[in-house]
């Protein structure tokens, strides 16, 4: 079923027609999810990619997820007569350099400084050659390989060009009533004897997450039934700090006010989450669009599995854009946030054939 997957994305990707193959955390197969105007069968589930925030110039998409039974030969002879679409240019973002990066971390300080704002996240992007050999399916599947336990995503769309990542992050799993959400906040590099000590900053960053997790269920009338954390969670290069929550849900509200009120955390965006957007979108001068955003599949009612676009590249058509950033507090320092970013990149940059000087 994975080589069928990976044959009906190529011919989709020939064709420039919009999918996403992807892996949820601990799967053994490939998911596949295209323009509903394809899908052999009635619609079941939906997969949602949506940026980091409405205030993008980057559109929500919404595709339509193949049901396993239909990855299958008869299904990838039949994507070959599909037509070609209109292939429309998505360019990457302009990259940042170290002394924009850290002019930005400054102005962040003085927001927290003048009691404006506690945190904000601030990214930065730096761009990549495209290795001439380059093949997108090759490194989704090294990915997945070196990154089981986290959601592994190829997408590709023909006016949003193609997006690839492996995140850590869930930001809600809902099964029937039963709903798991994660705080996962705070890095440190990742050691080979797993004994880590968290300072004040990261545990203060979890604690702000966690927080803003805790406030809107209970807003909305959901029952605790678990809290587990904060606990050391690996991933890629690094390690973060996270606590596992299940609720209960009662009345509830509707799945995608949920999402609305959930996203963006602290975890990529800021404390307030108004005022620390507003911070974000003036100090890191480019559009994020789906980096930081949210993935994943839902019936918008009854189940999902979604998480946020956290370690993720933009393949453009000679470079590579790769996206990361760091939590900023009243304790931090601009240079070990750039070296955060750093550490970070290499998640993507791993899995690119080709080397750059990062510093």
């Amino acid at each position: 079923m994975k080589e069928i997957a990976i044959s009906i994305a190529r011919t989709l990707l020939l064709k420039n027609i919009a999918f996403c193959i992807y892996h949820l955390p601990g799967g053994g197969r490939y998911r596949l999810a295209i323009d509903s105007q394809f899908l052999p069968h009635d619609e079941d589930l939906s997969f949602w990619i949506a940026p980091f925030t409405f205030r993008s110039g980057t559109e929500n998409i919404f595709l339509s997820v193949v049901k396993d039974e239909f990855l299958n030969e008869a299904f990838f002879q039949q994507t070959r007569s599909f037509p070609f679409k209109k292939r429309i240019s998505a360019p990457l973002p302009l990259e940042t350099s170290k002394e924009e990066y850290l002019n930005g971390v400054n102005a962040v300080l003085k927001d927290i400084r003048s009691n404006k704002i506690k945190k904000a996240v601030l990214s930065r992007v730096f761009n990549v050659d495209k290795p001439h050999d380059f093949d997108p399916l090759n490194c989704f599947r090294r990915l997945v390989a070196d990154y089981p336990q986290t959601f592994v995503h190829l997408f590709h769309h023909p006016k949003s060009g193609m997006w690839m990542g492996a995140t850590p992050e869930l930001l809600l799993r809902k099964r029937n009533a039963l709903l798991s959400v994660m705080a996962l906040a705070g890095t440190q590099i990742r050691k080979a004897e797993g004994d880590y000590l968290w300072r004040k900053k990261e545990e203060e960053e979890q604690e702000m997450v966690s927080v803003h997790i805790e406030t809107i269920f209970k807003k909305y009338g959901y029952t605790l039934i678990r809290k587990e954390g904060p606990q050391t969670a690996e991933s890629g290069r690094v390690a973060h700090l996270k606590t596992d929550y299940i609720y209960r849900e009662n009345a509830g509200i509707p799945l995608k006010d949920l999402l609305a009120e959930l996203h963006p955390t602290p975890a990529v965006g800021g404390v307030p989450v108004d005022k620390g957007m507003d911070c974000i979108l003036k100090n890191e001068r480019y559009d994020r669009r789906y980096y930081c955003g949210f993935i994943g599949e839902t019936d918008f009612s009854q189940k999902a599995d979604i998480y946020i676009n956290l370690r993720c590249m933009q393949v453009g058509e000679e470079k590579i854009a790769i996206y990361a950033g760091a939590g900023i507090t009243g304790a931090s320092d601009p240079q070990e946030e750039w070296e955060e970013t750093v550490l970070k990149s290499k998640t993507m940059v791993e899995k690119i054939k080709t080397v750059k000087e990062l510093y």
